[in-house]
């Protein structure tokens, strides 16, 4: 017979690189926080849910992958290796697959091959089945016209009446999008979204919550206007946030072109060409919200400026201050260094 297939037990699994990076950057982006090792739950999760997810996908395929992993099973090299306690939820999990009864099953090479497609499924994929309870509970909540409670990793709790579960096309992340307000509020629910892999407690409060045919309008010219990632509250179609910024020619053509494509605005029309003291630069000009804004072009240092709005360019002059206050101060701090070590 196979490994002996009992809960609470050690078991091992392997990571090449890829996926160990991979699962890195999940934990910060899923549970706010670096990980060089990764707990038992954070891994526990990902299996149990892949699995669920399986079985409701492409359970035939999943099964069929498993078995003709462990019937032509090949040492790999694996640049990481660890090991979990294979809890009872775990243990019940797999044991609702047939591969478990194979005289060959080895739960090693399972979990190794359910991490490795895992890692390699793109972000949206990866935040849904980390998330998977939550998202079909908030899939339910949309298909039966019912209110959501929701509590975020900020430690908020909202009432939500939901709308819709979309990914954001320029940061690649779920979000639930629907009308909002803080928990046993009294005032008016605003249209707002959430990230999905910030919501950490969502449950149906089975209050009907149908919305109106104008809540359902905004509620889609604001997502398709902003952006899922975007919608913040007390939007409307009308809330035109019009910049102008001045790109270098490394900045438009590199920059903005070619390397920083994640959260990049689109313009509403042709760059203008301007000549300044001898040098080629290009205007832009945008509608999409300041936040976008802001979260895009600050790191491109030198090589963008907000022309305009005036608030907007101020916000930047002050972020950047701030940054250069810190660099001053080291600066200065080691001129000290120096000065006591010469003597001076």
């Amino acid at each position: 017979m196979g490994e002996e297939f009992v809960s609470e037990s050690l078991s091992r699994f392997d990571m090449s690189y890829f996926t160990f990076r991979q699962l890195q950057r999940d934990h910060i982006n899923f549970k706010e926080s670096y990980a060089d090792k990764f707990e038992n739950g954070f891994i526990c999760q990902i299996l149990i849910n892949y699995m669920s997810y399986a079985q409701e996908n492409f359970c035939i395929d999943f099964e069929a992958a498993v078995e003709s992993i462990l019937k032509n099973r090949e040492r790999e090299e694996y640049s990481n290796g660890a090991r979990i306690t294979f809890t009872k939820a775990l243990a019940d999990k797999m044991g609702e697959f047939e591969f478990t009864n194979r005289d060959d099953f080895k739960k090693r090479p399972v979990i190794t091959y359910i991490l490795k497609s895992f890692a390699a499924l793109r972000i949206s994929e990866r935040e849904k089945i980390y998330n998977y309870d939550i998202f079909k509970t908030i899939e339910k909540a949309i298909s039966d016209n019912k209110l959501l409670y929701v509590k975020i990793s900020s430690g908020f709790e909202f009432e939500v009446k939901p709308y819709s579960i979309d990914v954001d096309d320029n940061s690649g992340s779920y979000y639930l999008i629907g009308y909002s307000r803080r928990k046993s509020s009294d005032k008016d629910y605003e249209c707002r979204s959430f990230k999905l892999s910030r919501i950490m407690i969502c449950k149906s409060r089975y209050i009907e919550s149908v919305l109106s045919a104008r809540e359902l309008r905004n509620a889609k010219e604001i997502c398709e206007k902003f952006g899922c990632a975007y919608m913040t509250g007390n939007l409307t179609k009308k809330d035109i946030e019009r910049s102008i910024v001045r790109l270098s020619t490394r900045g438009y053509k590199e920059l903005f072109l070619k390397v920083i494509a994640r959260q990049r605005p689109i313009p509403v029309a042709e760059p203008k060409t301007v000549h300044i003291g001898g040098e080629v630069f290009y205007e832009l000009e945008f509608d999409c919200s300041y936040r976008q804004i802001s979260n895009y072009f600050f790191s491109f240092g030198n090589d963008a400026e907000i022309v305009s709005p005036l608030r907007l360019r101020e916000r930047f002059i002050d972020k950047y201050s701030e940054a250069l206050g810190i660099y001053r101060s080291e600066k200065d701090e080691q001129a000290d260094i120096n000065m006591e070590k010469s003597g001076i």
